[in-house]
């Protein structure tokens, strides 16, 4: 190989589409899915309104493309993490393994660029919405949940299903608030902690999340 050839290529422009989608992300990120108009996200991405019913159709469509691109990747860094929990640890073990596998995707995807973490952040708003937009990505999320509120419910089966399927959804909101980026902290702890450190808060979310799942399964029923 010459010279010439082992030079690296600069990468290529990302696409129209591409831009579109990243432009979105962000505002929808920042402003929801109501609040974040298509000329904005146009003018973000640089091209024209047009390409946005081109491209993607409606504005529902649109959404349903941005969470599509990445949950696949999201739901295959959690599968895999989960399918190697062994099932001979401890129960305390195995459950913190489980939290593990399905948030520290988030953390190391996170650390990839600004437009995994505008993701997160717009998960994280999803997450405790009632918004209708929920029903247009539950084909996204909702086989993994079932996935792992099973596994929660085979290592403690003391759970009633409905203990399993909150504590799933318990694991979702702690985990989900960590990648928010909401500054709330920042403000309770008068600039001395960051929402930006998520490292530090998933630590802290790890340890809450499995002692919650198990205090859960060893709690008497209220009378």
């Amino acid at each position: 190989m010459s010279h010439a050839e082992s030079i690296e290529k600069p990468l290529a422009p990302p696409s129209v589409r591409e831009r579109l989608l990243d432009a979105a992300e962000a505002l929808f990120a920042e402003h929801g899915f109501h609040g974040a108009p298509m000329r904005d996200i146009t003018a973000m991405a640089s091209t024209r309104l047009a390409n946005i019913n081109e491209q993607f159709g409606s504005k529902e469509a649109f959404f349903q493309e941005v969470i599509a691109r990445r949950a696949p990747l999201i739901n295959a860094d959690r599968l895999a993490l989960l399918n190697a929990v062994k099932a001979s640890r401890s129960r305390s073990a195995q459950i913190r393994a489980v939290v593990e596998a399905f948030a520290r995707p988030l953390l190391v995807r996170s650390q990839e660029s600004e437009g995994w973490r505008n993701y997160l952040r717009l998960l994280a708003q999803l997450t405790n919405s009632r918004s209708v937009v929920l029903l247009l990505i539950a084909e996204h999320f909702s086989p993994m949940a079932k996935v792992f509120s099973d596994r929660i419910g085979t290592i403690l089966p003391q759970l009633t299903p409905r203990q399993q399927m909150n504590a799933y959804q318990l694991m979702v909101s702690a985990a989900m608030a960590v990648f928010s980026d909401n500054r709330r902290i920042d403000v309770m702890s008068a600039g001395a902690e960051s929402s930006t450190d998520f490292a530090s808060h998933y630590e802290d979310m790890v340890a809450f999340t499995t002692g919650g799942i198990l205090q859960l399964a060893d709690a008497r029923p209220s009378r």
